[in-house]
């Protein structure tokens, strides 16, 4: 690989569907993984210690976005510098920066590790037997807090360069390991320790591999190791509200497992994480593309800002077109999903749950495009402080609807705030940015959300079939007749005319 940046090339829309894809695979692969391991892991480990591990699973989620922002940050300055033809800059930014990452996440892996056995002890509900393997598997992961965070930074500099295809070959790597390392432990041990350090072990082989391509990517980086405070005042500007969301949003993410495994149990974690497991899969398809979108915004939105405006528009069209009719088909057949998935207690316990935060995915789809769109215009400070005002809110509700509704009502609150989130950053969005408003795409997407309502009352798999089937042919003919503009059906006819003369000339 070259160290070469070409501004030209981030507004390329062959490149940009290319990259989609290529996210939509990284994203996509582990997911499909994950539909046919967890049932064999929940069945190998037991309902108690597979909802533990779902809980290490979050951690190390949380913390790999507990880097300060300064992945995000990164890839928008290294990708402003690539745009300039400054990469000669790119080395003493590299270095500081992940050396500050490096600094912090060792004083948060201190701060954890001190604090884990009276915090688990005190408000986690699980069997005393369990107590002593938890306490173990939760110091360890603790204390790969620094490699977590690293990774981030390492990975924005290939997200910067466009390097996709690598990130997300690594991607599909880890995730696959992160369910399948699982499993084959189960061979030799049911101990979750043994099972904790090999997913730790992945981890480092892959910060390991971002290492080797970064050094690859600028050959400068690995002879120019410099530190300089000054070079990343940019970084630290911006980071820091992304570093706060990075915190905040996670925080609300995840709190309502936290929650349930203190005012119900750990079992109840495994009848809730289950379904949120696979449908938060669905994110992967907003994430492939705004992460692509991300770098685009963040060299064009100073130069170009109606081509931005106009990206950030069809983002939010291609979002909904694609995610609604999953979610309204998951809707339908979750409880038969459910029961051929993982069996008839399963669907009992986990139907209504899927459908519910089947509802609260479809919002935060939608919301992922004005969010990335804000920071790629250099203001990640406006869905930073909205979500800063929803925190408490959100977890004293999260809080009394766990006590009072157990599972349901967290998957009840979930959809709720991920609902008036979501509509409070696009607003916000389509204001500061003076973004015209559509109104057929607005009354589309409303009149489709409040649809929503009637799958939840259907009973009998013919009556699904017979509402679900119409639904599709309305939704897709008015989509195509009245909401996409002609250079958006020219666009679409040309690239299905493109993979159809592939196809042809392969055969």
């Amino acid at each position: 690989m070259k160290d070469s940046g070409n501004s030209a090339l981030s507004t390329s829309g062959n490149l940009i569907a290319k990259n989609t894809i290529y996210n939509l695979l990284g994203y996509g692969i582990p997911g499909l993984v994950a539909l046919v391991l967890i049932p064999p892991l929940v069945h190998g480990l037991g309902k108690e210690r597979f909802g533990i591990l779902s809980l290490v699973w979050m951690v190390i989620g949380y913390f790999s976005f507990l880097d300060l922002g300064i992945g995000r940050s990164l890839t928008k300055v290294i990708a402003e510098k690539i745009g300039l033809n400054k990469t000669e800059e790119i080395p003493i930014i590299f270095w500081s920066a992940l050396f500050l990452m490096l600094v912090v996440s060792l004083i948060v892996a201190g701060i954890s590790t001190y604090f884990i056995p009276s915090l688990l002890n005190k408000y986690l509900n699980i069997s005393p037997n369990l107590k002593p393997e938890t306490y173990k598997i939760f110091f360890v992961v603790s204390l790969s807090i620094p490699l977590i965070t690293t990774a981030a930074g390492l990975r924005g500099v290939l997200e910067a360069y466009q390097k996709f295809y690598a990130v997300n070959l690594i991607r599909v790597i880890l995730g696959i390991s992160t369910f399948l390392i699982p499993l084959l432990v189960l061979i030799f041990t049911k101990s979750l320790f043994w099972i904790v350090i090999s997913l730790i072990f992945i981890r480092f082989f892959v910060w390991s591999v971002y290492l080797v391509l970064n050094f690859r990517l600028n050959k400068n980086i690995w002879s120019e190791i410099k530190f300089s405070f000054n070079s990343i005042k940019p970084l630290l500007k911006f980071s820091f509200w992304i570093s706060l969301a990075n915190i905040i949003g996670p925080l609300m993410l995840y709190s309502d497992r936290f929650l349930i495994g203190m005012k119900v149990s750990a079992v109840a974690i495994t009848y809730y994480a289950t379904p949120y497991e696979v449908i938060t899969k669905l994110l992967i398809i907003p994430s492939a593309l705004v992460t692509v979108l991300f770098p685009v915004f963040s060299a064009n939105f100073s130069t170009k800002p109606e081509l931005s405006k106009k990206l950030f528009l069809r983002g939010v069209k291609v979002v909904f077109f694609v995610i609604f009719p999953i979610v309204v088909f998951i809707i339908t057949f979750a409880k038969e999903a459910m029961n051929l998935w993982l069996g008839a207690e399963f669907a009992k316990h986990s139907a209504h749950i899927l459908r519910l935060l089947s509802v609260g995915i479809l919002m935060n789809c939608l919301g992922l495009v004005p969010n990335i769109f804000f920071q790629g215009a250099g203001k990640p400070k406006i869905p930073t402080l909205i979500n800063l005002f929803e925190l408490p809110f959100y977890l004293l509700i999260m809080w009394f609807s766990i006590t009072r509704w157990g599972i349901t009502g967290a998957a009840t609150t979930y959809m709720v705030i991920g609902t008036i989130d979501t509509l409070a950053i696009y607003l916000m969005a389509l204001k500061i940015f003076t973004i015209s408003i559509h109104s057929k795409l607005h009354f589309f997407i409303l009149i489709h959300v409040l649809i929503l309502i009637i799958p939840f009352q259907l009973e009998g798999v013919l009556s699904k079939l017979l509402f679900i089937g119409p639904l599709f042919i309305v939704f897709y003919l008015v989509s195509w007749n009245y909401l996409l503009t002609s250079e958006e059906r020219s666009l679409v006819q040309s690239k299905t005319q493109r993979l159809l003369n592939s196809l042809y000339i392969r055969k």
